[in-house]
């Protein structure tokens, strides 16, 4: 946390879970690349060969694209969502003002039962693992009201106190 003339910043780091659909990929791609590789190579078709070749190289290109991590950055009342793919590539995914948000509470609060009965839309930047911290800003976008779901570490959940003290609910 930084304090120059009362700025607040700081940022969080989760990285996401891979999930079943992430690794039934990743083994389907290195499957099919391997069984056209055989088929070329047993039958001797060059084509089949340079069609593994391409495919193995879109695979090494877009399969670590699964491997994300979300990132927090909370910068005087600001929070950016972003997404950092295979560690190299950011993708700024949300930005949110806590001047917008109408209630910060866990996930598990009975605050919330009311949105989520409602089917308010949701956009998840969490690990997906089971024991995570979760928290959830309920903000007004527009017309329209958005549950952002986030896991923010103990020094980001006091700057948003400090933020947003009325908004902010321990359960």
């Amino acid at each position: 946390m930084k304090n120059s003339m009362n700025n607040t910043y700081t940022e969080v780091s989760v990285k996401k879970k891979a999930t079943k659909a992430d690794l039934f990929l990743k083994i389907i791609s290195w499957g099919a690349i391997a069984a056209v590789a055989f088929v070329a190579y047993y039958f001797h078709l060059s084509v089949l060969f340079f069609a593994a070749l391409v495919l193995a190289f879109v695979a090494y290109y877009f399969l670590p694209l699964l491997n994300a991590s979300y990132e927090y950055v909370y910068c005087d009342g600001q929070i950016d969502f972003d997404k950092i793919l295979n560690g190299e590539k950011r993708k700024q995914l949300y930005r949110t003002d806590l001047d917008q948000a109408l209630l910060i509470c866990p996930e598990t609060s009975h605050e919330l039962d009311g949105y989520k009965y409602n089917h308010t839309p949701v956009r998840s930047f969490t690990s997906g693992e089971a024991d995570a911290r979760v928290y959830v800003i309920v903000e007004n976008a527009g017309e329209k009201t958005l549950l952002l779901y986030f896991e923010p570490n103990d020094k980001m959940l006091e700057m948003i106190k400090q933020k947003a003290p009325r908004k902010f609910k321990e359960n």
